[in-house]
């Protein structure tokens, strides 16, 4: 058993820096030395507390939307949709604040009722699609994020938009009250940080010990497995998506109240694509998901530091987070994960 647990512990460490040698070569193609990427990628997400901040804003929603995948592509979903259901939540977030609700104290709490409460609707309305009208998720939902983005439009060009301005630049900013909540200085996001760890052990809790969720894992596995126990796939294809959709809304609701406290058109800001990534890179398991996530926030909020520093556009950093992803992609595949451990094995019974 110890063997068995150097083996594969030898053989994670090879993957990783397999594909860290991956994306080193892509960035040395592009002009540049990996280690200073690295290190002024580092100090611009953790070089100072405020910059720690900005980083646990980014981390925020693409954690939500990585969690909420985690539940939908358990029951075998493919929610490409997600993206909608944040656009949704967000939505939700700013009907409640550009309403008269906007200026009471109790606005923020009001936003996360309504944007879970969107979010969910919107993932429901894609399992609706799929289970009476036979629409496969991944065109529905691609289908419903249309629909969501050009309600934001909309909104922003009309009923919403600045007084004598049709700007596509987005909405006011939200009255203070409809503001979440912060603690010191640095302007900390408690309540977010808190309901995001709630919702982490909420989801290790559900999927591991709970009748439902190894039900809902049960049909992403096999789903004729479910005539067998007798139960009915297509309400827990309704669950995932009611779940998914509601967390997927809540990371719409901290865009919108916690990031931009205002409305724009890239609300979303792609953070559902990446989660998508995210989870399939991590092998839909909760703490290596949140690690990675982590990892790609940290990269995102540092990227500015690249044309600071070192003279390279903003961009650079979308095409560095993509090598990196490709070559993890590349090196966790079955035939090579399995080339690697079978090296390993072979040079580990060799020592003895």
């Amino acid at each position: 058993m110890i063997n068995f647990n150097i083996n594969n512990f030898i053989t994670l460490a090879t993957q990783i820096v397999l594909a860290a040698i991956g994306a080193s070569l892509i960035i040395i193609l592009l002009g540049a030395s990996p280690v200073e990427v690295i290190t002024s990628i580092f100090d611009g997400a953790f070089g100072r507390p405020e910059k720690i901040v900005k980083t646990m804003l980014i981390f925020l929603p693409i954690s939500l939307a990585a969690l909420a995948l985690i539940i939908t592509f358990s029951g075998g979903l493919w929610n490409i949709g997600i993206e909608g259901q944040i656009v949704l939540g967000a939505i939700g977030a700013s009907w409640v604040s550009k309403s008269f609700l906007g200026e009471s104290n109790i606005s923020p709490y009001l936003q996360l009722i309504v944007g879970i409460s969107m979010g969910s609707a919107w993932g429901l309305l894609c399992g609706l699609l799929k289970v009476k009208f036979q629409v496969h998720e991944i065109f529905g939902g691609l289908g419903l994020y249309f629909v969501g983005s050009g309600a934001i439009i909309y909104l922003i060009l009309g009923p919403w938009s600045k007084q004598g301005i049709a700007s596509t630049s987005g909405t006011d900013i939200f009255p203070k009250e409809s503001w979440f909540p912060t603690v010191s200085s640095l302007n900390i996001p408690a309540l977010p940080i808190f309901i995001i760890c709630l919702i982490i052990i909420a989801i290790i809790l559900f999927l591991s010990f709970s009748k439902l969720g190894l039900k809902l894992k049960a049909t992403g596995v096999n789903p004729d497995s479910t005539n067998k126990f007798q139960f009915n796939s297509n309400s827990y294809i309704y669950l995932a998506f009611l779940i998914g959709g509601g967390i997927a809304g809540l990371a719409g609701v901290f865009q919108a109240g916690v990031f931009y406290h205002k409305l724009v058109p890239s609300i979303s800001g792609g953070y559902g694509f990446l989660a998508i990534l995210v989870v399939l890179a991590s092998g839909k398991r909760v703490v290596p998901t949140l690690l990675l996530t982590l990892f790609f926030s940290a990269m995102i909020a540092g990227g500015s530091q690249l044309q600071l520093r070192l003279n390279l556009h903003s961009s650079l950093i979308s095409i560095i987070l993509s090598s990196m992803v490709f070559f993890w992609l590349v090196v966790n595949s079955v035939p090579v994960k399995k080339n690697i451990s079978r090296i390993i094995n072979r040079g580990h019974n060799a020592s003895f």
